[in-house]
């Protein structure tokens, strides 16, 4: 494997801790001094903050600053138990304020996606558009199968946590023992059946070098932030899918194991005007450095269409 560094500077990527309103501090890394725009990514379920080559490459080519928070427990962003997905707004706004951003883009991928949806709905004033991929539906979705086509894996981790913390943080534990020294094989042997081909394929690459180093990096700590975000998966989320004005789109490939791409269907139907891509030949992990300078650039034409509409309103008003 390549390397990537991680918890250390790599050139054009700062980290930094942002003190939040009630005394906990939350990690974030930055890349770029751009003034086009800014992307807020959010990391799948575990992820920790590494720099990530190619989200880079698209930001640059794109005009964009690329921002990513750290979730409570995950690193050295302080725990938050207890936390559902719609706190991530209220972590996230402090953030912006420290970093000088107004309005934003932002995307989420797996369990990133419902975040990203969070900011939509919850800083609609800021957040101009919102990408979830290959995102979990709420646990509470009417008429999903929620667990139809997902890999034994995800299915096991998941049901434990419906049963509660005492279960899947032990659960927890026993899976990322050894994982200081994760590669991508280990990675693939673990996770086999939620993997089809083309993302186990994926893991040998450097987006797969940088998505292990982040696996690494989430758990350095222990598994805090983990226990969190799946605590926070099957539980209601805390907003309103159907309320989101803020354009929304939603990616999925065809043949993800991780999450089915049925959820992102639902997700879709659920979102008032959230426009679908399901894609062929695709599972859980390729969707995104197949596809992201499209789906970032789909982000930007959606908040200038969003900008242009409201400016029309103005003057007509």
């Amino acid at each position: 494997m390549s390397s990537i560094a991680e918890g250390r500077e790599a050139e054009g990527w700062e980290y930094d801790l942002v003190p939040l309103p009630d005394g906990r501090v939350t990690e974030v890394l930055t890349y770029g001094t751009a003034t086009a725009g800014t992307l807020l990514c959010h990391t799948g379920t575990p992820g920790g903050l590494v720099p990530r080559p190619l989200f880079g490459r698209v930001c640059d080519d794109l005009g964009l600053r690329f921002v990513m928070a750290g979730r409570p427990g995950y690193a050295r962003s302080s725990p938050r138990p207890g936390r559902v997905i719609a706190d991530i707004a209220e972590d996230t706004a402090p953030v912006l304020d420290h970093l000088g951003v107004d309005t934003f883009v932002t995307m989420g991928g797996s369990g990133g996606g419902p975040n990203a949806l969070a900011c939509a709905a919850l800083l609609p004033d800021r957040c101009e558009a919102a990408a979830a991929v290959v995102s979990p539906a709420p646990i509470d979705a009417d008429g999903l199968d929620y667990y139809a086509g997902m890999g034994p894996e995800n299915v096991e981790e998941w049901k434990l946590a419906e049963r509660g913390r005492e279960l899947i943080g032990p659960w927890l534990k026993r899976t990322v023992a050894g994982w200081g020294d994760l590669s991508a094989a280990d990675f693939v042997d673990s996770y086999r059946g939620a993997l089809p081909p083309v993302d186990q394929e994926l893991c040998t690459t450097e987006f797969g070098d940088a998505f292990v180093a982040s696996t690494r990096k989430a758990t350095s700590t222990g598994v805090e932030g983990w226990v969190e975000d799946d605590l926070a998966l099957v539980t209601p989320w805390g907003f309103d899918l159907g309320a989101i004005t803020t354009p929304v789109a939603v990616w999925t490939g065809k043949l993800d194991r991780m999450i089915s791409y049925e959820h992102s269907v639902w997700l879709a139907r659920a979102v008032p005007g959230a426009d679908l891509h399901v894609i062929a030949g695709h599972g859980h992990l390729s969707v995104v450095p197949a596809y992201l300078p499209d789906i970032v650039s789909d982000l930007l034409r959606k908040a200038a269409a969003r900008r242009e509409s409201e400016a029309n309103d103005d003057s007509a008003a």
